[in-house]
């Protein structure tokens, strides 16, 4: 018994150090395995180590006694002939009559003849269903795994111990390399798909379902929001024309939502986009928002993802804002990819997301302030489909979003088209059909039972009629801050 193949990593007569039972050899990677000689033809069988026999004129070359010349039955009768502690060999060996003719192929199964080696569809060296073979492909298999390859965990042999002879055919394993992995970039400029399409499970339901109290977090808070909600009302103006003013209105409002046209929407489909008038940075930040917004409130700027960025922080500070927030679109395009790249002198990179700045007037405290808002239910991320023919109309997770954070009831929408009506919503803009907006009526919703409607200036109470009534449920399921110490 000798040692076949020598340990690698030695210096000189210095054994080497190894490291968590990995060989040190760079070349053949093998492990020192102790194989005994064996001439033909029990060599090639893979018989396990044991006691060695000098073959003479009374030994027959067969694993069996003979019975006649070239017939031979095997000593396991009754299964396949399989030596333990040996991997790798996995043959039937059947008494057979010289001269016996080659019997045809049964239909539907894998069979090779014999001296041809395997057929085009089995693969050797293979743990059941492998690289390169069908699922659901039965029959004969060797499991070689006398050589270390990266199969091997940390230079351990397999579980079962034993040996087996070398590994000479089969595919080879390796690990994928990088080009073989998905590239999503790359998808994306031969078929125009973002790598944001392959996003998986983006509704709501979808998301929670794998947390029950954030799913009943959801749920409830969506319930007492549809249930507070004042009937929508809209009004159709010229915002460049119409002054707003907490007059005009019969109160001021706790959050805002501005959609404003800015000139990098007319540039995203030249052709289609050409009738938008759009409005620049100063005409934006000229509008009245600091007039009609209490304290506290909020306002949400959508700002795009180009100048307005910057635009629209100066726009929150000449309006008495404070930015705290930055809610951003990923959008998706399934149903209106292109495999054509967008060329537009104003962009460098592919654009494909927006941006909306969330602004806050006043000081709102989470520890003490659970009645004003409910902050940490939602995340700072949208991830919807843009809509085609450069529609800018805004995802409806915007809207989920503004009404489980804020529990002030009055919401005012500027720039609003038909399909921004809400309940629960004053939605103000050019693109409306037609009005319904009356100021009496309006503030009914918010009057408490002396009929009057409550005017700012500092946190109103838990009980003002202005806001949405929690319940012990929420706020036993809601994120709180923890308790000053």
């Amino acid at each position: 018994m000798i040692s076949q193949f020598p340990q690698h990593g030695h210096k000189g007569d210095r054994p080497s150090r190894g490291g968590r039972g990995r060989p040190n050899g760079r070349d053949s990677q093998r492990v020192g395995v102790t194989l005994p000689i064996m001439p033909p033809p029990f060599g090639p069988l893979g018989l396990p180590p044991g006691p060695m026999q000098h073959i003479g004129p009374n030994i027959p070359h067969s694993p069996g006694h003979p019975l006649l010349p070239g017939v031979f039955v095997p000593p396991f009768p009754g299964g396949p002939l399989l030596w333990p502690g040996a991997r790798g060999v996995d043959v039937n060996m059947l008494s057979v009559p010289p001269n016996l003719p080659i019997p045809p192929p049964v239909a539907g199964e894998h069979s090779f003849t014999p001296g041809m080696g395997a057929g085009p569809n089995i693969h050797l060296n293979q743990f059941g269903s492998g690289i390169g073979a069908p699922t659901n492909m039965s029959g004969l298999s060797f499991h070689q795994l006398g050589t270390q390859s990266r199969e091997m965990v940390h230079g351990k042999p397999p579980v079962g111990g034993g040996w087996t002879p070398n590994r000479n055919s089969g595919p080879t394993r390796k690990a994928p390399s990088r080009g073989e992995q998905n590239d999503y970039s790359q998808n994306f400029v031969d078929t125009g798909m973002r790598p944001q399409n392959f996003i998986r499970e983006l509704d709501l339901t979808s998301v929670a379902e794998d947390y029950p109290k954030l799913r009943e977090l959801i749920q409830r808070k969506d319930e007492i929001v549809a249930k507070s909600a004042s009937p929508p009302m809209y009004y159709k103006c010229d915002l460049r024309q119409h002054v707003l003013s907490p007059e005009f209105f019969g109160t001021k409002f706790d959050v805002i939502l501005v959609d404003p046209p800015w000139e990098e929407y007319v540039h995203r489909a030249p052709g289609i986009t050409d009738h938008i008038e759009y409005w620049n940075g100063e005409e934006i930040m000229n509008l009245k928002i600091e007039a009609i917004a209490d304290t506290p409130s909020f306002v949400f700027l959508w700002v795009g993802d180009g100048v307005g960025l910057e635009q629209g922080r100066q726009c929150l500070k000449k309006w008495g804002f404070r930015r705290c927030e930055d809610v951003c679109w990923v959008k998706t395009n399934k149903k209106s990819a292109t495999p054509s790249l967008r060329h537009d002198s104003h962009t460098i990179l592919q654009h494909s997301k927006e941006h909306c700045l969330m602004g806050i007037k006043g000081t709102v405290r989470r520890s003490t302030d659970g009645h004003v808002i409910h902050a940490n239910i939602d995340t700072d991320i949208i991830i919807a489909d843009e809509p085609t023919d450069g529609s800018t109309k805004k995802p409806e997770d915007m809207y989920r979003i503004i009404e489980h954070f804020a529990l002030g009831k009055r919401r005012l929408e500027l720039f609003g088209e038909d399909h921004n009506i809400r309940p629960g919503w004053l939605t103000l803009g050019k693109g409306l059909s037609y009005s319904n907006f009356n100021k009496e009526a309006y503030v009914k919703n918010f009057a408490d039972k002396d009929g009057k409607v409550w005017q700012g200036g500092r946190n109103p109470p838990p009980e003002a009629p202005h806001l949405v009534v929690t319940t012990p449920e929420i706020e036993g399921l809601r994120p709180k801050s923890p308790p000053h110490k």
